[in-house]
Formats: structure tokens, C-alpha cells, sequence
């Protein structure tokens, strides 16, 4: 190894304190959908705040991205102690075994029923599970195994496939020609501004797929989330990315607020129908300038874990055990305290802060009563033993 290489040894605390934190921006993502004038979820309340739009947006640039991201990088530290057929197996152990076992058949079941009734289901609760379960079949239409209903935990099953499909390009990097590639990548990127280099893929790829290939979870988005799998890979081989993004960390931050002023701008100011018609030049714009608010965020964020969050404490070591648990109960939480709130007679900001910190503690108190203390659960929660 050379010397501008991460040593062996050292643990990077500021991922993990990233990692907490990519985590707790998908809980308020997903606790805000209740009251946003988006796309329609598994509830709704009747009344909804473009302001809460707006804190959604922000958030939604960064925080799944960044989970690839952290994930890649994650995979770097991974494959330093373990041959690619025990990654695999890890990856089945920590990603497959908790989203085919408590995930899809207890944990995600009350958000069938929840999604069924607001598209006019009103059936009971077993009837709802039973309809979706007899359309189970395997499939390779989109980037999954099955289409059986996973909610939020379509994460962990894209995760997988990423994991899996770029496998061989993660070992060739470890090789001597690889570790060779990333050193050129990394002495680029070593340049005034030159971490910014990596929009340049995302770019490509959202503005040559995501016109032509429509949807959320699609083989598109797979395409992306390997790119930001592989640029977390190669951010945690060479400390120059790591003095790169601290250098440029408030230039990052300026670009994100730009990107999202923009990209509000267009939607108010331009046919939102233009917005799906590919390689039109306001779909290139628009990707362009997403991508730029994308990385310049991350870039920001992982500054300043860099430069302030790379120490151990209690609570980092706490957090960063809950946080796959967390993940997996937060949304069905989430629904179910707002299957109630939403229909009582309050304020939408109330309300907000209701389903916000009861979904926390819940979620919170159903880790520490079902899972962290017994060890035949954590596995099936993709976490180790617990030492005694």
C-alpha cells in the first residue's frame, strides 16, 4: 500500500456518524410524507403544507444517496478483512435474512393494509395481506428478486443487487492495476475543486437512463446507485479524497442551496410535462443541476464529519448498532401512529410533531424490547451477537 492510503487499521468514526445521520434524515423523510403536497404514500392527511414539501426536498437529495455512498465505502472496509465469497455471504446474512424474514413477513404487513384502504380498499386487515401475497411471483422486471410488496425495504434488496453485481470490479480495484486506476482518479480529484469531478458520472447516467426508463426503483436507478456505490468505494482507498472534500466542503454546500433554488425555480416556471420528455434540454438541465446539489451536499456533509465527527463515544456505538433495526421498523412506526393522528382535529404542525417524536420513541422502544438484548432476533435483524 501506498502511503496516501487509508491505513489498515484505522477505524473512520465520521462514517459511522454519517451513517447515523443518513438515517435519521430518511425517518423525517418518510415521518413528513404524511403532510407534503407530493406524490401520493401509503396515508395521507387531508391537509398538506408545501412547506414541508420544500424540507422534504432538501432532505431527499442527499440522504439515500449518500447511504450508497457510505455503503460503497463500507464495502472498501469489508473486503479488507474477507475474501469476496464471504462479503456475499455477509451481505445475504445482513441484507436478505432480515428483509425476507421479520421485514416482509411482519414487519411491512400493516403497510399493505395501510396502502390497500387509501387506494379504497375496505376490506379487513387479513384479506388485504392475502391479495397481495397471491400476486407473489419472481421477476426480473425492475432490480428486485420478487415482486412481493417490501415497502421501504426495497433499500436493502437494491443494496444486495449492487453488492452483488459490481463484486467483480470491487476486487479488481483491490488489485495492483486498480489500486493504479484510483490513485489517477485520486491525484485528479487532489486539484482545486476537483472532487466535483465525480458529478460527472451521476450526470451521465441520470440524463441517459432516467428519461428512458421511467419509475422509482428501476433498473435506471440501479445504474445510479452503482455509480454512487462505486465513488464511496474508491473515496475510502486514498485520504486525497478525504483532503479534498474538506477543502471543499462550503463550496459544496453553496452548490446544494444553488442546485435546489434552480431546481425550484424550474418546476414553478416550466411545463412539468417537459421534465419526462428525454434528452429535451430542460431534462438535461434539470439532471445536470440535481446532480451538481447531490454531490455538492454529500461533499459538505462528509466534510464536515471529517473534520469534527472522526472520534468514538457511547452513544456512536449505540446509534450505529440500531441504526439497520431502526431502518427496519421506522416507516410501519411511522404509518401506524399516523393511521390515527391523522384523523383527529389539530394543526398539520401538530400533528407533524406528534408523528414525529412518538415514531422515534416507538421505534426506539420496540429495538430495545424485541431486539437488542436477545441474540436469535439480532440475527434475524442482520446484527452480530451480543457479547455476554
Amino acid at each position: 500500500m501506498r502511503g496516501c492510503e487509508v491505513s489498515e487499521s484505522t477505524r473512520r468514526y465520521d462514517i459511522d456518524w454519517l451513517r447515523v445521520l443518513a438515517m435519521v434524515g430518511i425517518f423525517l423523510l418518510h415521518a413528513t410524507h404524511l403532510f407534503d403536497e407530493g406524490t401520493d404514500w401509503h396515508l395521507r392527511n387531508a391537509d398538506q403544507s408545501t412547506l414541508v414539501l420544500v424540507f422534504r426536498g432538501i432532505i431527499d437529495m442527499w440522504a439515500v444517496p449518500l447511504f450508497f455512498v457510505l455503503s460503497g465505502t463500507g464495502a472498501w472496509f469489508a473486503l479488507k478483512r474477507r475474501s469476496g465469497g464471504r462479503f456475499l455471504v455477509e451481505r445475504v446474512r445482513r441484507l436478505l435474512i432480515p428483509l425476507y424474514t421479520v421485514g416482509a413477513f411482519i414487519i411491512v404487513l400493516p403497510q399493505i393494509y395501510f396502502d390497500a384502504y387509501t387506494n379504497g380498499f375496505r376490506g379487513g386487515f387479513w384479506e388485504a395481506i392475502g391479495d397481495s401475497l397471491s400476486s407473489f411471483r419472481f421477476t426480473l422486471s425492475w432490480p428486485g428478486l420478487t415482486t412481493l410488496f417490501t415497502g421501504h425495504l426495497w433499500f436493502l434488496q437494491m443494496l444486495f443487487l449492487v453488492s452483488v453485481v459490481v463484486l467483480p470490479l470491487l476486487l479488481f480495484l483491490r488489485s495492483e492495476r486498480g489500486q493504479r486506476l484510483i490513485r489517477r482518479v485520486a491525484g485528479w480529484c487532489s486539484h482545486r475543486g476537483g472532487i466535483f469531478l465525480m458529478i460527472m458520472p451521476m450526470a451521465i447516467v441520470r440524463i441517459a437512463l432516467l428519461g428512458v426508463i421511467r419509475g422509482q426503483h428501476t433498473w435506471a436507478y440501479f445504474i445510479f446507485y452503482v455509480v454512487l456505490f462505486l465513488i464511496g468505494y474508491m473515496l475510502a482507498a486514498d485520504e486525497r479524497f478525504t483532503a479534498s472534500t474538506q477543502r471543499n466542503g462550503w463550496v459544496g454546500l453553496v452548490l446544494g442551496i444553488v442546485s435546489f433554488v434552480v431546481q425550484g425555480f424550474l418546476i414553478l416556471t416550466q411545463d412539468y410535462q417537459m421534465f419526462y420528455e428525454p434528452f429535451s434540454s430542460l431534462f438535461v438541465v434539470y439532471e445536470i443541476v440535481l446532480s451538481i446539489g447531490i454531490w455538492g451536499l454529500i461533499v459538505f456533509l462528509m466534510s464536515l464529519a471529517t473534520k469534527h465527527w472522526n472520534r468514538p463515544s457511547r452513544a456512536l456505538a449505540y446509534a450505529n448498532e440500531a441504526v439497520l433495526p431502526f431502518f427496519l421498523f421506522h416507516q410501519t412506526v411511522i404509518l401506524s401512529i399516523g393511521w390515527f393522528v391523522i384523523q383527529w382535529d389539530l394543526h398539520l404542525a401538530w400533528k407533524l410533531i406528534i408523528v414525529t417524536v412518538f415514531s422515534f420513541a416507538g421505534t426506539m422502544i420496540l429495538y430495545e424490547a424485541l431486539v437488542r438484548r436477545f441474540n436469535v432476533v439480532r440475527f434475524f435483524f442482520g446484527m452480530r451477537p451480543k457479547k455476554r
